[in-house]
């Protein structure tokens, strides 16, 4: 009976497998608890890179050119993204490091470069003072761990320091803009007014030029323009008469050196003064060379009456179909009794004719006398509540008909032998006779209306990149002289810059995006 218990059992096989799932158990929990762990270090990994993204693309949105740009781009991510107290709302956090030092990322290292180009970083800048040539940080988290919780003696061994690195940059965008910039004015030693214009400068008048000029205070130097990568009709130096461009730039805008005197025929075809030729024909489809609806100016076109009776002179009209391109200053005609007043364009402040200012007037112009030559009885007050220009400008194209019509400014008659004369009538046109006027609208600006970069050009020389603290809208009030050296040419300042339908220009003229490099 024992032998035939001791066969049953020796023979009997159930619960066999129970010592094999024994054995194997011990082997499943240590593979999940590596693959736990692992899973853990990988998060932590990941929590990292993103903190350093993220600071990265925080510091980078400060590397604007400016001197403390290195200072601003190191507060910036710390006190936002690495706030050592933790009260910031966007501190990054880790749910899985467990090395005791908390769960705040704070611990941030940095490093700055002038320049990326062909996958490597540039020169390091190792001085804050070197900001304005920082364009690229490169954001370290340094040195959290991972301690194992679930594989064999547990808690002897920990992953190591983990890291997470970014490099980012500031790509920038300028769009729907001419290519022009001007200085912002500096305190006389070499410190730039970053601020201007503010309210205060509103209504301003502002000279500007194309051409170098040395001894202005407010000259960039041996430049005028920004280097927007764009050209018109086969000709890179008439972009001043491009109307608004579809097309961005996207790499950082700088100042473009030499003489651009095209560009100042370019730019007088905003105010319908064109050049002999067709090289600068207004292009209706696109706006190209095209004028504003109000042309209004200090300059009279001059259109020739031959072998005219000498009892007929005086009475000649002014004919809008004449072909004449002689366009001429009031203040150059001959000085004669048969030469009206001047003052047909809206005039600068008077200080500029008084040697008060020489680049920013104070506002204060012949509003008055202007009305009273062009409006009768109408005042300034009433036309313009604030006493601009461009609020004039905008009351006349209010009532075109009646407000811009041509007339005969003078003539000048020179006798010939047989009795006759040779007449020269001087005639202003307010409204465009050359080109098609192009009318302001919520897609399109008017063109005399100029969208312009503010730059600080502080050390600033030959081609460089440009630190645009802003742009700003000008009014066109004079044409420029396209005879003098500086092919100067007279603004007031309207303000800030805005879209066509009047909305902000944030985010529209000048772009500029922090974006991760690596």
């Amino acid at each position: 009976m024992r032998r035939s218990f001791l066969n049953r059992f020796t023979m009997d096989q159930r619960g066999a497998i129970g010592p094999l799932y024994a054995v194997g158990i011990l082997t499943f929990v240590a593979i999940s608890a590596v693959g736990f762990d692992y899973g853990r270090l990988m998060a932590l990994d990941t929590e990292l890179q993103n903190a350093a993204d993220q600071a990265a693309l925080a510091a980078a949105t400060q590397l604007d050119g400016g001197d403390d740009a290195i200072t601003r781009a190191r507060d910036a991510a710390n006190n936002t993204f690495a706030d050592v107290t933790g009260t910031s709302p966007f501190t990054n956090q880790t749910r899985f490091a467990n090395d005791g030092a908390g769960r705040p990322i704070t611990n941030l290292s940095f490093k700055f470069y002038d320049g990326y180009a062909n996958d490597a970083t540039g020169t390091e800048l190792t001085s804050d003072d070197d900001g304005a040539d920082a364009e690229v940080v490169e954001v370290t988290v340094n040195a959290r761990k991972v301690f194992y919780a679930l594989t064999p003696l547990v808690g002897a061994f920990n992953s190591g320091n983990v890291i997470g690195r970014a490099l980012a940059g500031l790509q920038s965008g300028t769009c729907n803009v001419a290519p022009l910039m001007f200085c912002v004015p500096n305190n006389g030693a070499g410190v730039a007014d970053r601020t201007f214009p503010t309210d205060t400068d509103i209504g301003k008048g502002l000279k500007l030029h194309m051409n170098a000029n040395q001894a202005d205070p407010w000259a960039p130097g041996n430049f005028g323009f920004l280097n927007i990568d764009f050209d018109i009709h086969g000709n890179p130096n008439r972009r001043l008469g491009q109307n608004n461009s579809a097309a961005c730039t996207g790499d950082v805008v700088e100042s473009d050196t030499g003489v651009r005197d095209p560009e100042s025929t370019a730019l007088n075809t905003r105010l319908d003064i064109y050049p002999n030729g067709n090289s600068y024909n207004c292009d209706v489809s696109t706006g190209d060379f095209c004028p504003s609806e109000n042309v209004r100016r200090d300059y009279v076109r001059v259109e020739a009456r031959n072998n005219t009776l000498a009892a007929n002179v005086a009475g000649l009209t002014c004919n809008p179909n004449d072909n004449s391109t002689d366009w001429r200053l009031i203040s150059a005609l001959p000085n004669d009794s048969n030469v009206l007043p001047a003052l047909q364009g809206l005039p600068m402040d008077d200080c500029f004719g008084t040697g008060g200012c020489t680049v920013l007037g104070d506002a204060d112009w012949s509003g008055d006398a202007y009305m009273a030559l062009h409006h009768g009885s109408t005042s300034l007050a009433t036309a313009a509540p604030n006493g601009t220009r461009y609020e004039v400008h905008q009351w006349e194209l209010a009532d075109k008909a009646n407000r811009l019509p041509s007339k005969k400014v003078g003539y000048k008659a020179t006798l010939r032998p047989n009795g006759r004369s040779n007449v020269n009538l001087y005639c202003s046109y307010p409204q465009p006779k050359i080109g098609t006027g192009v009318p302001a609208s919520n897609t399109q600006k008017d063109r005399r209306l100029l969208t312009v970069a503010a730059v600080d050009c502080t050390g600033l020389n030959g081609s460089h990149p440009v630190d645009i603290l802003r742009w700003v809208d000008l009014l066109l009030v004079q044409p420029a002289d396209i005879n003098g050296a500086q092919k100067a040419f007279s603004t007031e300042i309207i303000g800030p810059a805005r879209r066509p339908n009047g909305d902000s220009g944030f985010q529209y003229f000048g772009r500029k995006k922090a974006v991760l490099i690596r």
